[in-house]
């Protein structure tokens, strides 16, 4: 990375603290007003700081400035989370048969640290009543043990049967496994594993 003016790293270092403070970047007109500047001098700046590999923005879109310059990261640990995929008849869940790629998540977003949680891709439309879509990712939490109402990542019988998400209702002797769409019926059963419930969900609107 080229050497930076100080004024320069003083806007970096404010993009930085605004993306820490409130999860998103803040847009050309915030930096001319935190410093003063006209919106052209913010453009200038932004240019330069692009041009040195500091930050990465899209054409057209506001609020997309990215900070690719590890100096300046907004966030203090990025987390690997597992792509789980199909899954391999025998294999644990979290093998490397199973898992498709890593989703890197800020540690921010994400609390209990690595080895806690793992991503679906979710295929289908079950859960959208809940706003689950097909193509969204979910991130789960890891746990055994569920509350009633919970949505969960669960196998029933065999693993290579799939894994399933689905809302978590036990009564009696039962399980209910309860999409959150009238027109699909749910699973009963009497036994399942739970691998995780729903901690957020990552969306790509492209």
């Amino acid at each position: 990375m080229r050497e930076l003016t100080d004024r320069q790293r003083d806007v970096a270092q404010f993009i930085s603290s605004y993306i820490q403070k409130n999860n998103y970047a803040p847009a050309v007109r915030d930096i001319a007003t935190h410093f003063n500047f006209s919106v052209k001098a913010a453009h200038d700046h932004l240019r330069a700081l692009e041009a040195k590999q500091v930050i990465r923005t899209t054409d057209g879109i506001s609020r997309s400035i990215e900070i690719i310059g590890e100096e300046f990261s907004p966030y203090d640990e990025m987390i690997q989370v597992p792509v789980i995929g199909s899954i391999a008849a025998g294999t644990p869940l979290m093998s490397e048969e199973n898992t498709e790629y890593f989703l890197s998540l800020p540690s921010t977003m994400l609390s209990g640290g690595r080895n806690t949680y793992f991503a679906l891709k979710v295929r289908g439309e079950s859960m959208i009543e809940d706003g689950i879509f097909d193509g969204d990712i979910a991130i789960m939490k890891k746990c055994e043990v569920a509350e009633t109402g919970d949505v969960v990542a669960a196998t029933v019988g065999e693993a290579d049967d799939g894994i399933t998400l689905k809302g978590f209702y036990p009564s009696g002797d039962n399980i209910e496994l309860r999409p959150a769409n009238a027109s699909m019926g749910s699973i009963i059963t009497r036994s399942c594993t739970i691998h995780g419930k729903l901690h957020l969900l990552i969306r790509n609107y492209a």
